[in-house]
């Protein structure tokens, strides 16, 4: 069976780590402009820059921004819609993603994360490996959750938010559109 073709844009530590992911299931390549095209990054091959993605579809129609800068990952998925890609979700065979969860477009979940029952997950959302999403609570567009973080009932997380590494939202809180929340500092109801 052939593969579909499958772009990442940005080939630092994220990218390799989904290229590990999605291989199995595309023939993946890289758009980067930090290296040379025709450069090989973990035996995949360099395509283009980002300028170049109205290019290299429809050759290319399937893509996933693995950049964690969620203003530049957003402003890359707007662009590449508007061109007509598709943006297929990555999710590690680890996870659990309930069926009764609502998941956008373009989104990561690496290792051992658990979506529950009426969660709902934006489009192009980064969750790292570990990271819990409770039943009933909502991940807005291009929000960054890192590893072991917990994201409780009801609790909403903002657009382009970023939370840190061991964080808990607890019940109900709603953290704010671009709000950075640093590693192991918890929010909770008042």
């Amino acid at each position: 069976m052939m593969k579909e073709n499958l772009l990442l844009v940005g080939s630092g530590g994220l990218g390799r780590v989904v290229s590990e992911h999605t291989r199995e299931r595309y023939d993946c390549y890289f758009v980067d402009d930090g290296y040379e095209v025709n450069t090989k990054i973990c035996g995949i091959k360099i395509v283009g820059k980002i300028k170049d993605l109205d290019k290299l579809y429809p050759e290319y129609n399937n893509l996933i921004v693995t950049i964690g800068d969620n203003v530049l990952r957003e402003k890359i998925y707007v662009t590449a819609k508007k061109i007509g890609y598709s943006f297929p979700n990555v999710i590690c065979s680890t996870s659990y993603v309930s069926p009764y969860a609502q998941i956008g477009q373009g989104c990561i979940f690496l290792n051992n994360t658990v979506v529950q029952n009426g969660a709902e997950v934006g489009n192009g959302v980064i969750l790292n490996p570990g990271v819990e999403i409770h039943h009933d609570s909502k991940i807005s567009d291009y929000a960054l959750i890192y590893t072991n973080s917990v994201i409780r009932t009801f609790a909403k997380v903002g657009k382009r938010a970023k939370l840190g590494s061991n964080v808990t939202i607890s019940n109900e809180v709603i953290v704010k559109a671009d709000e950075i929340i640093d590693d192991g500092k918890d929010r909770v109801r008042m």
